[in-house]
């Protein structure tokens, strides 16, 4: 994890984590990307990609070129993906399973889902927010819905970053004050981490990354 980036950058915490997991991952093929930004360079796939052919989606997107796609409603594409990227998405749906579902049948057979959810992290609507997983509900989730290898990545460093990624919003108007209490909270939690048998930030959790191969869809 690149700490210098966590204290200076200025995207949220959990945003930073996210980004750090992704990059991790090497990605090829046909892949779509949901809840996409109009602005593509904020998204998690950039467009110029080695090796990739990118689809973006969005339930009220402006840009032309971007999917219209409700993962509330049953979904039938033409077109298979190798890869689903979805992050800071299932949160404001009220039916996980049904998006999931969706997911898993626009996902080729041995096609991976990465994904994203908050755990810790303010109520964000967009225009709702309605959840927040657990390790386990996510796991559940996905075998629940033609998902197998199953990853789950607990993203944060434990409850002291935790308390500063919630308070975030008002903070960021301090920039120095708000470093500062950054480096300390990643001390803080560096230092309980030596005497609990637990890693913190399975506790503590900003965040989940999770990662899982799709079982449907025969070429």
């Amino acid at each position: 994890m690149n700490y210098f980036n966590i204290i200076f950058s200025n995207r949220s915490i959990l945003r930073i984590f996210q980004l750090e997991a992704f990059k991790k991952f090497k990605i090829a093929g046909e892949i779509i990307e949901f809840g996409a930004s109009e602005k593509k360079n904020k998204n998690f796939c950039s467009p110029n990609l080695d090796n990739c052919k990118i689809t973006f989606s969005n339930i009220n997107p402006s840009n032309k070129d971007y999917l219209n796609i409700d993962l509330q409603k049953t979904i039938s594409l033409n077109t298979k993906f190798d890869y689903i990227v979805i992050f800071n998405v299932l949160e404001h749906l009220l039916d996980a399973n049904l998006a999931l579902r969706n997911l898993s049948a626009i996902c080729k057979k041995n096609g991976k889902i990465i994904g994203s959810t908050p755990f810790l992290f303010r109520v964000h609507g967009a225009p709702k927010d309605y959840s927040r997983y657990t390790k386990d509900h996510l796991i559940e989730l996905l075998k629940s819905n033609n998902f197998k290898d199953i990853e789950i990545i607990e993203l944060g460093t434990g409850p002291f970053l935790a308390c500063i990624s919630l308070l975030r919003s008002y903070l960021k108007y301090l920039p120095i004050f708000y470093q500062l209490l950054i480096f300390l909270s990643l001390v803080f939690d560096k230092l309980i981490k030596l005497f609990i048998k637990t890693d913190p930030k399975k506790i503590y959790p900003i965040g989940y990354l999770f990662f899982a191969t799709n079982t449907q869809n025969e070429k």
